[in-house]
């Protein structure tokens, strides 16, 4: 009599393809994002005042707006590099040690940052002729008084859309029918929610931690607390993301 050979139900490449990219990873891009933008800014600024510093003007305002304003971006960028620069060190989020004289330095300066927007938005609107006679000047500091402002902005409408996703954006499980003879991740054959052994026929669901539950189990389950039963990670998919660099086995 020929012997059966067992199926294995196997996790889905794709699942298995979104967890290389880390929280880890994505806090390098932005670090290396930033920097290059506060390079952009030094340049365009500094291009720009070199070009326009022999033409006389009764109002300095503006001239004076952006030199400070490229000695304060040069100076954030140094801070914010010594501030970011363990995230290329270390290959896992909960070794990164923070130097606390270094993060009040980066407050203090975005603190400054901040306050230095506002004088530059009060530069434009007391300097009523500039956009005629120092156009370079004027529409550079509106764009950076502008983009500054949006990047203030920026982090706290992604706070609220990532609340709101976490409350309403519900995991989407792979579900697969039990039948005799198949094999499952961890060689369980039971719903350790129920206790019941799965039966042929019944829909069973497999988290992206690989633990597998009833369907209706499981659905009642994550309606209450999106976590695994057994390892309690979290299987939202942004939670997926941000943690994806450690591991968590029972």
């Amino acid at each position: 009599m020929e012997q059966q050979t067992p199926e294995v139900i196997e996790v889905p490449p794709q699942r298995q393809r979104s967890r290389d990219l880390t929280a880890l990873d994505c806090v390098r891009f932005l670090i290396i994002l930033e920097l290059l933008i506060k390079i952009v800014i030094v340049i365009t600024t500094g291009t720009i005042l070199f070009l326009e510093w022999d033409k006389t003007t009764s109002d300095q305002s503006l001239r004076i707006f952006l030199c400070v304003y490229v000695v304060l971006t040069i100076t954030k960028g140094f801070v914010f590099y010594f501030k970011n620069k363990q995230f290329f060190m270390i290959s896992r989020i909960p070794e990164l040690d923070e130097d606390n004289d270094i993060a009040l330095l980066n407050n203090i300066l975005e603190a400054t940052m901040l306050f230095w927007h506002i004088v530059g938005f009060h530069c434009l609107q007391d300097c009523t002729n500039c956009k005629i006679t120092q156009p370079w000047l004027y529409y550079t500091t509106l764009l950076w008084v502008s983009f500054g402002f949006i990047s203030f902005i920026l982090p706290l409408l992604a706070i609220a859309m990532l609340l709101l996703l976490l409350s309403f954006l519900k995991p989407k499980l792979e579900s697969v029918e039990y039948h005799e003879g198949c094999e499952l991740p961890n060689d369980t054959k039971m719903c350790t929610i129920c206790y019941e052994e799965y039966i042929g026929g019944i829909k069973i669901k497999i988290l992206p931690c690989d633990h597998h539950f009833h369907a209706d189990c499981i659905d009642e389950w994550i309606s209450i607390r999106e976590n695994c039963p057994l390892c309690k990670k979290n299987i939202n998919i942004l939670f997926d993301i941000v943690e994806g660099d450690e591991t968590i086995s029972i």
